[in-house]
């Protein structure tokens, strides 16, 4: 009956039961619910990791959850969700609750990662001296002016992963995200941005799910280690998503953290869009990540592929036998990453012929059923891309209709 009370991860939610329950009672119920809910809060003993809070309720209990959450629990992730009138599921972004919190409530030294969703926030006081959080989501929200996101993430300055997914009112602010630590930042925008300003030096991934800007030019993008083709990704960039991934043996706890973030959808939208990859890929480590990132898109639909490959002089690991492992990644007849991936086309960067495992990685693609309509190659000479392309169509082609090329 108590093993409960010492459980570091918590849930309290209101939505389960007001799905069951007539519109015309949902305030006496939910009143009912935080009552009960605020004794369960009061009974769990002990601190915890996660605390989930999914209500219908006035701000004055929120705050004061959100103290207990923080001040008492010490909670680390906290997530914030407000529950609606039921409506139709085109309805993606149905945050009219107003979310008016104390300043620096969310500012608990116990407090890492928050996640609110459902709510319309017409100011960043919340947010003062915010530099515990390491990750914030902030889902289904309704921002009235852009200035005012900037400034949160502004506040927020120890940020590594930002996810959101919002509406403006008609602003014509320019977005700014400045921060040294941020490494995963997620976005989809339901109406225009005039600009948008990313600086982040340690940005190791960019998904876009949905951004409006004014032209191809108001999207600026500072980050050493996310590379694209920034004149073709910024045509598409407004109607297709996009992913830029820089690939490298990262904690596996952090890659789980990502991957969950990347398979996640939003309401209403499709996996339909480009991916950029970095990659050693002579690395076998970095090769399995580039697999674990390309099965991601298995059920949807890929429409370019971007591959920079790095220049990498390391020395290779070897095996027991003195063989060095990386000569035989690929001589697994396999296809990779798997037999039902499929991509319309694929653009490599920085391909060096002499390097045996970049020209037997890019015979996979000729060879295999992967690549539907073409395949480029970079090449630092004209003769260079010559000889590459010749020997790539001396291979048995998975797909007759592939057309083989090169650039520079």
């Amino acid at each position: 009956m108590d093993l409960w009370k010492w459980r570091p991860h918590l849930v309290l939610d209101m939505k389960r039961i007001l799905d069951k329950t007539p519109i015309g009672l949902w305030d006496k119920v939910s009143a009912h619910l935080a009552s009960s809910m605020d004794k369960t809060f009061n009974k769990h003993s002990g601190n915890l990791e996660s605390c989930i809070i999914t209500y219908r309720c006035d701000g004055c209990t929120l705050q004061n959850w959100i103290r207990h959450a923080t001040r008492v629990k010490h909670t680390k992730d906290l997530t914030l969700n407000y529950v609606h009138g039921r409506r139709p599921r085109r309805y993606t972004y149905r945050g009219t609750q107003m979310l008016d919190m104390p300043y620096e409530i969310f500012s608990h030294h116990s407090l890492t990662s928050l996640s609110l969703s459902g709510y319309t926030l017409l100011g960043g006081h919340a947010f003062t001296n915010c530099g515990n959080l390491k990750t914030l989501k902030l889902l289904n929200m309704v921002i009235f002016w852009v200035s005012t996101l900037t400034s949160v993430l502004a506040a927020c300055s120890s940020l590594e992963v930002i996810v959101l997914q919002l509406a403006f009112s008609k602003d014509d602010s320019v977005l700014k995200i400045e921060n040294k630590k941020l490494k995963f930042l997620q976005m989809s925008f339901l109406h225009y941005v005039k600009r948008i300003e990313v600086n982040a030096p340690c940005l190791d991934v960019l998904d876009i799910r949905d951004v409006k800007c004014e032209n191809k030019n108001s999207f600026i993008l500072t980050s050493p280690n996310i590379q694209f083709n920034q004149s073709d990704w910024i045509s598409s960039l407004f109607y297709l998503p996009h992913i830029s991934y820089n690939v490298s043996e990262l904690a596996q706890e952090t890659r789980n953290i990502w991957h969950d973030l990347l398979m996640s959808d939003f309401p209403g939208t499709t996996r339909q869009g480009t991916l950029s990859v970095s990659i050693d890929i002579t690395n076998p480590k970095e090769v399995e990540i580039l697999k674990e990132l390309l099965l991601m898109w298995s059920t949807y639909t890929m429409i370019e592929l971007e591959i920079f490959f790095k220049t990498n002089n390391a020395p290779r690991e070897e095996e027991e036998d003195g063989e060095c492992s990386n000569e035989r990644l690929w001589e697994d007849a396999n296809p990779f990453p798997n037999a039902d991936f499929r991509v319309n086309n694929v653009w490599m960067y920085n391909l060096n012929s002499s390097n045996k495992e970049e020209f037997a990685f890019a015979s996979r693609f000729v060879m295999q059923k992967t690549v539907i309509e073409t395949l480029m190659i970079e090449t630092s000479s004209c003769s260079d891309g010559v000889a590459t392309v010749a020997k790539l169509m001396e291979l048995p082609k998975g797909n007759e209709d592939l057309s083989v090329g090169w650039f520079r």
